[in-house]
């Protein structure tokens, strides 16, 4: 049985010009992550991350933490789905997620724009076109990532995987057989550095053993972070 622990970014800068870099407290928070998965006996045969900023400073940070000397393997299909242009396509007068967040937390309202993205996200699961990657497209990149990174693994392997929460969200609800519906259900599950665990057999596939685990945090609850 192989198994596939995928671990989020570490906190990212929310509220600044450049969200995609990790903070202070997200560094640290990859180098907990990784001296978790290093006192869980891992040995890992493979470690891959998307290509964004705050995956290769989260893998970084776990290889710190683990005293692991792996190279990491980049992949762009690790990526995150593209948060601005979801918003783009609900709320045209934003171009970007940080200048939606930057309006409504001007207003004071900050809640309104978590409401704003849930609409934003019916929407692109509902719609079919007009996005620069629809929600179908995303599923099938990341099932297509998946599908071969497990067959790169041998019989026993071990990989880790450096990805966003919407990445996870998508595995997680394809392994449970479901779509948006479940997406949304398991939505937030994913806190900074939460990691889930897959193993994979090959007479019964694909299994979810666990989700968003954050025991490497609760012990440091002061690095406890869902941006």
């Amino acid at each position: 049985m192989s198994r596939i622990f995928v671990v989020r970014h570490g906190e990212a800068s929310w509220h600044s010009e450049d969200y995609d870099q990790l903070t202070a407290k997200g560094h640290e928070q990859a180098r907990v992550a990784g001296a978790e998965l290093a006192a869980r006996g891992l040995t890992p045969e493979v470690i891959v991350s998307g290509t964004l900023r705050r995956h290769r400073e989260t893998a970084a940070g776990i290889l710190e933490g683990a005293g692991w000397t792996h190279e990491v393997a980049e992949d762009p299909r690790w990526n995150e789905l593209d948060a601005d242009d979801i918003i783009r396509v609900h709320s045209p007068e934003h171009d970007t997620m940080t200048a939606a967040l930057a309006h409504h937390a001007g207003q004071g309202a900050s809640g309104d724009f978590d409401a704003m993205f849930g609409m934003a996200m019916l929407q692109w699961f509902e719609s079919g076109s007009g996005y620069v990657e629809s929600f179908p497209e995303f599923t099938d990149r990341v099932s297509d990532v998946l599908a071969a990174l497990v067959a790169r693994l041998s019989p026993m392997g071990t990989a880790v995987v450096v990805t966003s929460g919407g990445v996870g969200n998508s595995i997680a609800s394809q392994v449970l057989g479901g779509g948006a519906e479940t997406w949304m259900r398991i939505f937030g599950t994913f806190p900074n550095t939460g990691i889930m665990r897959l193993a994979h057999a090959p007479e019964r596939g694909l299994r979810l053993l666990s989700l968003g685990e954050i025991s490497h945090l609760e012990r440091r609850p002061e690095l406890l972070s869902d941006r």
